[in-house]
C-alpha cells in the first residue's frame, strides 16, 4: 500500500514537471515548481479524500477545481489591450486534473494527458506563431483639434487602419481624442502605424502601446 502511494506521489511530480518545464522555457508566470506543486497537492487530495469519510472522487475533483480557479486567476495578467497567462491558467487547470488522475490511480489517462497536453503547448503553439494570422492588438489613442470632425477622422483612420475598431471618445473644453484598438498585420511596427495616422488631418497627437 505504500509502495502504491509512493508511486502515486513520484508519478504526479514527474507529470507536473513535464508540463512546468515547457511553461519554464517559454518564461511564463506559473513554471516547472509551481505545476509540480499543483499535481502533488492535487494527487495528495484525492489520495486523503478517498480514505477519510465519505468524499466521492467527484466532489474531490469539485474543491480541487475550485482551489485551482484561484491560483489560476493569479497566473493571468492584462498588458494594455492584451491578456497574458490565459495559456498557463488552462495548463495549470490541466495539471490538477493530472493529478486527480494520479491520485485515482488511473495511470493511463494521466500520461496520455500529459503528452496530449505538451502536443498542444509544443505543436500548436509553433502552428499559430508561424501558419496563423497574428492576433497581436495595440492600444492607440488620437488628440484631435478642437472643433476636428470625429466622423472624418475615424473614416481617415479606418481607411489608414483596415482592423481598427473605436472603444472610446472623450470631449474637454480643450480639445477631443479618439481611443482605438487595432489588429496590425505582421511585421508591421507602431512607427509605422504612427507615420500613417500622422497625416491624418485633425490629428495633433498619437500616443500608441501595446
Amino acid at each position: 500500500m505504500h509502495w502504491v502511494v509512493l508511486a502515486q506521489i513520484v508519478v504526479a511530480a514527474v507529470l507536473g514537471a513535464a508540463i512546468g518545464v515547457e511553461r519554464e522555457l517559454t518564461a511564463q508566470p506559473a513554471g516547472l515548481r509551481t505545476h509540480m506543486l499543483v499535481c502533488l497537492g492535487a494527487a495528495l487530495f484525492t489520495l486523503v479524500g478517498l480514505h477519510v469519510g465519505d468524499n466521492s472522487p467527484t466532489r474531490i475533483a469539485a474543491q480541487v477545481v475550485t482551489g485551482i480557479g484561484f491560483l489560476g486567476g493569479g497566473a493571468i495578467l492584462r498588458e494594455g489591450a492584451n491578456v497574458r497567462g490565459l495559456t498557463t491558467a488552462a495548463s495549470l487547470w490541466v495539471t490538477a486534473a493530472i493529478g486527480l488522475a494520479v491520485g485515482l490511480q488511473s495511470w493511463f489517462a494521466a500520461v496520455v494527458t500529459t503528452i496530449v497536453g505538451l502536443a498542444v503547448l509544443w505543436l500548436i503553439r509553433y502552428v499559430e506563431l508561424h501558419f496563423l494570422p497574428s492576433r497581436r492588438v495595440v492600444d492607440i489613442r488620437l488628440t484631435l483639434e478642437k472643433g476636428a470632425s470625429l466622423d472624418e477622422v475615424e473614416r481617415a483612420v479606418l481607411h489608414a487602419l483596415p482592423h481598427v475598431r473605436v472603444t472610446r471618445l472623450s470631449y474637454s473644453d480643450t480639445g477631443q481624442a479618439i481611443e482605438l484598438q487595432a489588429k496590425p498585420q505582421d511585421g508591421v511596427s507602431m512607427s509605422t502605424i504612427g507615420e500613417k495616422l500622422h497625416g491624418v488631418p485633425g490629428v495633433i497627437g498619437i500616443d500608441i502601446s501595446h
